[in-house]
């Protein structure tokens, strides 16, 4: 695949059923349920807040709970009311350090394919809201796509042309979530998905 058809799928995939299409395609409901048996691990009387939450596809494998999730496209945050509005909240917009005190506490934020679409001030700035999110106790879980020095000239071809832009290693990704969380667990994954990637999940625990 060359770089101008990449380009040229990106903004495709900003429509929930092409984005849900190539979910299913590279297997990425796998991945999400494996996500969530072992690292967010979550509990029936749980408050969860689902960062950049697209179109809500995290909340199937969750259990009942109090889930919110928040993302700045409109067209994902339609599509997540109508297919889940009777499990969870979903709010169009930015999340905000206004907004969070908005919403009170949770016990576990997710950040799920998001901080490699974000340069190091909105990185940072992601970990400190959900820092500030949590209650004392509480866990960020985060899920990215992430260099390696072992990687195969395809993956790593694969993922300079991801949609994120700010694909990083294991050390950057742990230096930004360590600026607000001084207990990070790092898990490298290079099992989730069909496509050749490795992911990198943090545990970040307040």
């Amino acid at each position: 695949m060359t770089k101008a058809m990449i380009e040229a799928v990106r903004p495709i995939l900003d429509r929930p059923f092409f984005y849900e299409l190539f979910d299913v395609l590279i297997g990425a409901n796998y991945a999400r349920s494996v996500l969530v048996r072992e690292y967010i691990r979550p509990k029936d009387t749980d408050r969860i807040l689902d960062i950049g939450c697209g179109s809500g596809n995290m909340l199937p494998f969750l259990p009942k709970c109090k889930y919110l999730g928040v993302d700045a496209n409109e067209s994902y945050i339609a599509s997540a009311r109508r297919r889940y509005g009777d499990r969870g909240e979903f709010i169009c917009g930015r999340v905000s350090h206004q907004k969070v005190e908005q919403f009170g506490t949770f016990d576990v934020a997710l950040a799920v394919g998001l901080v490699h679409h974000l340069g190091d001030s909105e990185a940072l700035d992601l970990f400190r809201l959900g820092f500030e999110a949590l209650r004392p106790g509480g866990r960020l879980i985060s899920h990215d796509i992430c260099y390696t020095p072992d990687q195969s000239a395809l993956e790593r071809y694969l993922l300079s042309h991801d949609r994120g832009q700010f694909v990083r290693n294991q050390s950057r990704y742990l230096e930004l979530a360590r600026s607000c969380f001084r207990q990070v667990t790092p898990n490298l994954r290079k099992d989730l998905l069909r496509l050749p990637y490795t992911h990198l999940i943090m545990e970040c625990i307040r």
